[in-house]
């Protein structure tokens, strides 16, 4: 897999932070998920997974309203995840990454300093994906664990039909 030292990010409200980042640290390559003027236009889903694949870390300072699709497909494209700890990125359950990939304030030295210890070297980011393993185990289960989940609620409807049903004919 190749990767280069281009972060993807996807910044929300906080995207003049992450531009203050990548202008004071141009060693570090920041690409928007986006195209045209501004990187306002949609990317196809072809065109997202070709950006994540050739990138090393997705970055996502948001809101997080719930659990977002982005964070999960970087990951599973084999990206370090970096996240605040808004909205649902705050809660495990929802986003249950590493702790250390989770900012609770944007401090842009800490975020550097992390950014550039990930792409110092490929051993320091094979150390990093290793950390992020348990993650892209939990996305890939998400399938199965739906599947339970539906098939319990179809067994608890079935089952409290049939007692209403038995309730009835006596």
């Amino acid at each position: 897999m190749h990767y280069t030292d281009e972060i993807i990010r996807r910044s929300g409200n906080k995207r003049a932070r992450v531009d203050g980042i990548a202008s004071a640290k141009p060693s570090i390559q920041f690409t928007p998920i986006g195209k045209g003027k501004g990187f306002k236009e949609r990317l196809s889903g072809d065109e997202v997974f070709a950006l994540l694949k050739r990138a090393k870390v997705y970055i996502d300072f948001g809101h997080h309203p719930g659990m977002d699709r982005l964070p999960r497909e970087a990951a599973l494209a084999g990206c370090i995840v970096l996240t605040n700890r808004e909205g649902a990125a705050n809660f495990d359950k929802d986003v249950p990454l590493p702790s250390e990939f989770k900012f609770t304030s944007f401090d842009p030295d800490e975020i550097y300093s992390m950014l550039k210890d990930i792409c110092s070297e490929s051993s320091k980011f094979d150390e990093y994906s290793k950390k992020m393993e348990s993650y892209r185990e939990w996305i890939l289960g998400q399938q199965y664990r739906m599947q339970v989940c539906v098939d319990r609620l179809i067994e608890e409807c079935v089952t409290k039909r049939e007692q209403q049903k038995a309730a009835t004919v006596k």
